[in-house]
């Protein structure tokens, strides 16, 4: 019982935190704290939105942020939010609904709630945008997308799945709409492509390329880390003139024109090789996420058959090198997304009575939460057990595991 009064005390702290957060936030915007203390009122009176649960995923924050933006958009609202009677769901067909009350007209796309509950700050205001143009009526293509939509890609995006983010399903629908099958498109959706919009005229010759010349799934992810590589990303290293500073992309024209599969793919091992080879270079260390690591303990050591398994993060270049060449993939060209704080890198291992090997490399995408690549050595999928591993990790810390894994 003792227990049980303490986990609701806290719970109630906590709330009440983020509670107090958000109003300061509304409070710097024209009748936004009005706005939000209707909100949040209805939602406490009428919902389990905000009620606290001793499950290891708790979505209040998520939640109470999502009420936050909904206020500050109050002066789209088409219905007052005490009409709103909702039936008893979990929460995002219950937010859904929420959104839908307050914003939209007409039908909007089930998978586009995430803009509310799962979007980085940076492009939130952006695709809260696009969900008031759908909530209006209005085609997508109308939209002030970073990108050109077909019919066929619009057709495409209506019929995305519901677990997908809007970017994703915007990428979803673009490869259907080129002729991509659905698990090129699944496999496109996993990558930094299911992330963010931009550079797309490059980026469209590239999905393009992929309709064109069909890759192994396990394939697209690394190719396009390494035509980010080439052509976009600036990193920390050691200049044409010997300093330490920030070095440009090693190929900003690189085209996709007159390639063919078997000559970029030779290009990727071979890149791939070099991030091993430049392991010499000085390491840059960044801080731990708020993510905390994982250990599990299976067996028993009396009988010889115990096993620990281990999920850490990796807190410099040296580690995300090391990683890469022990796993042969790719993962030391994410350092500059570690360094931004973008993204962090987990190595899932594995430690027996014999020996201690790596299993998985994890990405977790910091602004969502988000789960979004697992690979084994040479980019293997993960089986069935080392996903059920990551599954524990997650709930214990409130992660979502992308469904386009």
């Amino acid at each position: 019982m003792r227990r049980d009064g303490l986990f609701r005390q806290t719970a109630k702290q906590q709330l009440d935190q983020w509670i107090h957060a958000a109003r300061r936030l509304a409070a710097r915007h024209r009748d936004a704290l009005p706005a939000y203390e209707r909100l949040l009122w209805h939602v406490q009176a009428y919902t389990n939105l905000l009620h606290p649960s001793d499950r290891a995923k708790d979505n209040r924050a998520i939640v109470n942020a999502g009420l936050l933006d909904l206020a500050l958009h109050h002066g789209d609202w088409i219905r007052n939010i005490e009409l709103w009677h909702p039936a008893r769901q979990n929460v995002w067909p219950l937010f859904s609904s929420l959104a839908q009350h307050l914003l939209a007209r007409c039908p909007v796309p089930r998978f586009m709630t995430s803009v509310w509950l799962d979007s980085s700050p940076r492009t939130q205001l952006r695709q809260q945008e696009w969900y008031k143009h759908l909530g209006r009526g209005e085609n997508i293509r109308t939209a002030r997308l970073p990108i050109s939509l077909t019919r066929a890609m619009v057709h495409w995006f209506s019929q995305a799945p519901h677990h997908l983010t809007a970017v994703q399903a915007i990428r979803w629908a673009q490869v259907r709409g080129l002729g991509g099958s659905k698990r090129l498109a699944a496999a496109v959706v996993g990558t930094r492509l299911g992330k963010v919009l931009e550079n797309e005229d490059f980026w469209e010759s590239v999905l393009i390329f992929f309709v064109n010349h069909p890759l192994d799934s396990d394939q697209i992810g690394p190719v396009v880390d390494f035509l980010q590589h080439q052509r976009f990303e600036w990193r920390e290293g050691i200049t044409a003139t010997g300093a330490f500073g920030k070095i440009p992309p090693p190929q900003p024209q690189y085209m996709m024109k007159g390639r063919s599969a078997a000559s970029l793919l030779r290009q990727v091992h071979d890149w791939h090789e070099r991030l091993r080879k430049e392991e010499s270079q000085p390491s840059i260390v960044w801080r731990h996420s708020p993510i905390c690591d994982f250990r599990l303990i299976e067996g028993c050591r009396a009988l010889g058959n115990m096993r620990v398994w281990t999920i850490r993060e990796l807190l410099s270049t040296r580690a995300l090198h090391l990683e890469g060449q022990a796993m042969r993939h790719c993962v030391a060209s994410y350092g500059e997304d570690c360094i931004q704080r973008r993204t962090s890198i987990w190595s899932m291992q594995i430690e027996n009575h014999r020996d201690q090997y790596r299993a998985l490399t994890i990405e977790v995408d910091l602004s969502s939460k988000t789960i979004c690549q697992m690979r084994g050595k040479c980019n293997r999928m993960p089986t069935d057990r080392e996903q059920s591993i990551v599954q524990q990790w997650a709930d214990t810390e409130g992660l979502r595991i992308s469904e386009a894994l």
